[in-house]
């Protein structure tokens, strides 16, 4: 008697060990399903980081080309406007030299241009039309070739004034071309300075988008580490719990087969005897289970 009580006490024993760790196990699982699912969404967050880092770089590496197209539309444009300021320079020194010459002329004019051009008339027509003493006549040609010298310089002067006034009007239209450059070179500076900012812009953000993912594939790593590390823990006790519930088996398997040597040892006995033995509800199952009824 004491003997069958140590041994339903010891599988009452087994029968606590494995229900104490099946509720381990599935406390076990819980904890390792709820960090597969954060390690899976820091995995998520990671390569959706990953996807918008790529995707800015593409950004950037569009306004970096967009800023050295515009550096060399600048250039180009520097250029130009170097090549319109020299032409403005010798324009302006040609301009200033024609003042002085005609300055220069001015000052050797004694009488006005039309009023010389009607004393010249009147002079040649009056040695042409008049007898004249020899003294008075080369008196009166001195003078008309001093006439002849005036209207030369009023000649020269009025080339000169048109040339100065082309030289005018070739300045202005330098000075115009001049400021039509400078406009395009302030818009391209503007341009310049706004996607060069968005370039650091987006360059900042790369690098937080990518300490940022690297920070998810950190977590990721460690959720997915503690969730590998409870998964082998919970083998480890299915295991322990399957060894168990083999030794449990193995012992119930051996009280049945006691029990069924005892059944057929009162059977036989009791149709010796003549007598008809009584079943239990356990002695007639455990006879049909083995095919004996």
């Amino acid at each position: 008697m004491t003997a069958k009580i140590s041994e339903a006490a010891e599988a009452g024993d087994l029968v606590k060990q494995i229900e104490s760790l099946g509720v381990e196990i599935a406390e076990l699982k819980e904890q390792r399903d709820k960090l597969n699912n954060e390690a899976r969404e820091w995995l998520r967050k990671g390569e959706s980081l990953v996807e918008e880092s790529r995707r800015l770089k593409q950004e950037t590496r569009s306004l970096r080309d967009e800023v050295r197209k515009l550096r060399d539309e600048a250039a180009r444009l520097k250029s130009e406007l170097s090549e319109v300021r020299g032409r403005l320079s010798e324009k302006c020194r040609l301009r200033d030299e024609l003042r002085s010459r005609i300055k220069e002329l001015r000052s050797k004019v004694s009488i006005p241009k039309e009023k010389a051009e009607k004393l010249f008339e009147e002079l040649e027509w009056h040695i042409q039309t008049n007898p004249l003493p020899a003294e008075e006549e080369r008196r009166l040609l001195e003078k008309i070739k001093n006439l002849e010298s005036q209207l030369d310089i009023h000649g020269r002067i009025e080339e000169l004034v048109e040339q100065l006034n082309r030289q005018r009007q070739d300045i202005q239209a330098l000075k115009e071309q001049a400021d039509r450059i400078k406009a395009e070179l302030d818009k391209i500076y503007g341009e310049l300075k706004e996607k060069i900012g968005r370039v650091e812009e987006l360059s900042k953000r790369v690098e937080a988008v990518e300490e940022e993912a690297k920070e998810a594939y950190r977590h990721f790593a460690e959720a997915k580490l503690s969730a590998d590390r409870l998964h082998s823990r919970i083998v480890e006790l299915l295991n322990k719990q399957r060894s168990l519930k083999d030794e449990l088996r193995k012992r119930r398997k051996g009280k049945e087969e006691e029990a069924l040597e005892r059944i057929l040892r009162e059977l036989e006995e009791a149709y010796r005897q003549g007598k008809k033995k009584k079943l239990t509800l356990e002695e007639f199952k455990l006879l049909m289970s083995r095919g004996l009824i």
